[in-house]
C-alpha cells in the first residue's frame, strides 16, 4: 500500500460530506416529491423562495412572545381522500414544501406527542400554505 492510499480515502470521504449551506435535497414518495429545511437564517431564505415552486408549503411555528418562531423536528404524514398515507417523514427544519397529484388531503403534524390536523385541497398550478403552531 503507498502513502497516498490514506490521504485519497480522506479526500473520498470529505467530498461525500455536504457543504455547509448546500440546499436540502429533494425526496420521492411514490408520486408525492418533498424537500424540507429552514434551520438557520440563509437556508429559512431559501425555502422561503423555492415555497412558490411547490404545491404545499407547510410551516412550524412555537407560539411564544413578543411573537412566533420557527420549530423543527415534527413528523409529517399526508393522506389522501381514502386515507392513504402518500407522505411520512421527519421535517428537518421549519418548512416542509411538496409537490402532490390534485386532490384532497389530510396534513397531519406531530410534535412532542401533540397531534395537529389541517385539510388541504391541491390543484395544479396552486399553492397551499398551511401553519402549524405548537405550544410553548
Amino acid at each position: 500500500m503507498s502513502m497516498r492510499s490514506p490521504y485519497l480515502l480522506l479526500i473520498l470521504a470529505l467530498t461525500q460530506i455536504p457543504a455547509a449551506g448546500a440546499a436540502p435535497s429533494e425526496v420521492s414518495s411514490g408520486q408525492a416529491t418533498y424537500i424540507s429545511g429552514g434551520i438557520g437564517s440563509d437556508e429559512a431564505a431559501e425555502m422561503r423562495s423555492m415555497a412558490s415552486r411547490y404545491a404545499l408549503e407547510v410551516v412550524s411555528v412555537v407560539n411564544t412572545e413578543p411573537r412566533e418562531e420557527y420549530t423543527a423536528d415534527f413528523r409529517i404524514l399526508i393522506r389522501d381522500k381514502v386515507g392513504k398515507t402518500v407522505v411520512d417523514a421527519m421535517s428537518e427544519g421549519p418548512f416542509f414544501l411538496a409537490n402532490l397529484p390534485d386532490g384532497s388531503y389530510q396534513v397531519e403534524a406531530i410534535q412532542d406527542d401533540v397531534r395537529k390536523l389541517q385539510k388541504v385541497l391541491i390543484k395544479k398550478g396552486t399553492h397551499r400554505r398551511l401553519v402549524f403552531v405548537w405550544p410553548q
